[in-house]
């Protein structure tokens, strides 16, 4: 079996990384290692693969790449450019990896936390000499006994409700499917998201962008939720309708979001 790497974390955890991809396979698989980005190295033998490791890969490669069964993405979710270019190779199959499951889990509770705690107006108004935020009333809210609304409940999602454990707080979650999970309260479908909405004091989205998904939380959904609710977002951008939520925001309807994942990314890297 012939294997393509294209290194995503070459640099991201080089500290960390002793061996190689190459050190912890059979010897009878062929492993071939390049920097993310970089096919176009081996474009003449794209053919000779059987598997590719990677993401954001060229539809060239993969047009050359006849023999190709695996596209292994080593991370939580499948890019856009991968989605739509997957969609015409139905022979090969996605394989996802959810190895940085924790990180997006404690990155989510950073934005939660940094929005509860209104950091960022806070330091904002401080870096400019102004203290007025020490003499407000509310410079913030609390997280232990409050609500926590998690959409979507799988690798991410139930690490966050370990983090929200820990704080105190009531964690329910909705999921496609039915389910029990020691670490929520409750599990509902999509069919309860209004009467999960209606309670909830904070909602962390980690869902995919698909179909099924795209405006979950649209301007009904905010009609449902509590006013003051606190939202971060560690899933896709388009599963919250871009429009409703600055209406949401601007109304202070919605207290405050943490936003990881955008409706709209540059094209290049000077953009």
């Amino acid at each position: 079996m012939k294997v393509l790497h294209l290194d995503l974390f070459k640099d991201v955890f080089k500290e960390e990384r002793k061996i190689s991809l190459k050190d912890l396979v059979p010897p009878e698989v062929e492993v071939t290692e390049l920097p993310s980005g970089d096919e176009d190295k081996v474009m003449d033998r794209a053919d000779e693969f059987d598997a590719v490791i990677g993401a954001r890969i060229s539809r060239e490669f993969l047009d050359k790449a006849v023999n190709l069964k695996y596209f292994i993405i080593p991370f939580v979710g499948v890019p856009e450019k991968d989605r739509e270019n997957l969609a015409d190779f139905p022979e090969i199959t996605v394989i996802n990896s959810h190895f940085n499951y924790w990180m997006v889990a404690e990155h989510a509770f950073t934005l939660l936390l940094a929005c509860a705690k209104k950091l960022v107006p806070i330091h904002q108004k401080l870096k400019k000499g102004d203290w007025t935020p020490r003499y407000e009333k509310e410079r913030g809210w609390g997280l232990r006994n409050k609500t926590l609304l998690i959409l979507g409940f799988g690798e991410i999602g139930k690490e966050i409700a370990k983090i929200a454990n820990s704080f105190e707080m009531e964690v329910n979650a909705v999921k496609r499917t039915p389910g029990e999970s020691d670490l929520v309260e409750k599990i509902g479908t999509n069919e309860d998201l209004h009467d999960f909405l209606s309670k909830a004091d904070f909602i962390i989205s980690t869902l995919p962008e698909t179909e099924e998904t795209r405006g979950y939380l649209g301007k009904e959904e905010f009609k449902q939720m509590k006013e003051g609710v606190l939202i971060v977002n560690v899933g896709r951008g388009p599963v919250i309708d871009e429009k409703a939520l600055y209406e949401a925001l601007k109304s202070g309807e919605v207290k405050g979001a943490g936003i990881d994942t955008w409706w709209v990314y540059p094209s290049d890297k000077e953009s």
